[in-house]
């Protein structure tokens, strides 16, 4: 097993068919992939090239892996019926999630407020041109989808048995080193020693979205990152905890963030017209949902 650092999380490697030579090398792939997405997409780098689209006062170019990672923002925009918008920019600021995130930096005296909604049909994208246009008070946060995107970028980079968790956005290759699966636990959100249930997993990712993780003082409540883009405020919901299995850590990470704000209900609908994708859903009295494609282990 071979840890790095990327994204402001750990990034773990588990390639059992590897010599230790053979691991150095693929975790010096990983970390590459992982250090020109964030070059590229972070908002809290002065240089990144989405904090240059988030300045530009007018149309500009931008790079095609941007293009690219904005056209899908949008189909996935409609798929969830916008419960996931990279426009949420401004919200996260306006709760208090201004800089990378470390537990206390982010706590404050003053309540936290919520931004004015926006939406992702505010941006226009001219795939042609290569040019995009926003107007000056949306923000864009890529964040969420971006680490599952170079979660599945950097699994290239593994052999057919293999597995990469990212902070929780995990693509497991293969059916695990015992060949029945690669195990994963979903913790309870209310004690993350413990464990509700164990998935079995083959050549599938998986993403996990929570408010117990990245979370904050402000005034005398708690904020979260996890923006409801109807509000413009940290998401108040019935679900303490979504996990998606999914065929991409990308659409696994923002599928599970779109029944978090979803919640239960409208949730499992969303999740009903994806015939391919399973869930674990969590709700704040503990109960346990599965829906869709998922296995339990039987041993677990």
């Amino acid at each position: 097993m071979v840890e790095l650092r990327a994204m402001g999380t750990t990034v773990t490697i588990h390639a059992p068919t590897l010599s230790p030579d053979g691991e150095a090398a693929v975790a010096a792939a990983v970390a590459a992939e992982f250090e020109i997405a964030e070059a590229r997409f972070s908002r809290f780098r002065a240089d990144s090239e989405l904090t240059e689209l988030n300045r530009a006062t007018a149309p500009i170019a931008v790079s095609p892996a941007m293009l690219n990672a904005l056209v899908r923002a949008r189909a996935y925009v409609r798929l969830t019926a916008g419960r996931f918008d990279p426009t949420v920019g401004a919200a996260m600021i306006a709760a208090g999630y201004d800089q990378p995130f470390v537990a206390g930096a982010l706590d404050r005296a003053t309540p936290a407020v919520a931004a004015a909604r926006t939406r992702y049909a505010e941006v226009t994208i001219d795939p042609q041109r290569g040019v995009i246009a926003r107007p000056a008070h949306v923000q864009l946060d890529l964040g969420g989808m971006i680490k599952g995107a170079t979660a599945d970028a950097a699994a290239r980079h593994l052999p057919a048995t293999a597995a990469l968790d990212a902070g929780g956005d995990a693509v497991l290759r293969g059916a695990g080193p015992e060949g029945d699966g690669w195990h994963v636990d979903v913790e309870d959100p209310a004690d993350p020693a413990r464990t509700l249930v164990t998935l079995r997993v083959r050549d599938r990712a998986v993403a996990t979205s929570a408010a117990n993780r990245r979370r904050w003082r402000r005034g005398d409540g708690w904020a979260h990152h996890l923006i409801d883009p109807a509000t413009g405020a940290p998401a108040a919901t019935d679900l303490a905890q979504v996990t998606i299995v999914a065929a991409t850590a990308e659409r696994a990470e923002v599928l599970a963030k779109a029944v978090f704000i979803a919640g239960r209900r409208a949730g499992r609908a969303l999740l009903e017209t994806l015939p391919k994708t399973g869930a674990v859903l969590v709700d704040h009295r503990g109960d346990v949902e599965l829906v869709g494609p998922v296995e339990v282990a039987p041993d677990a």
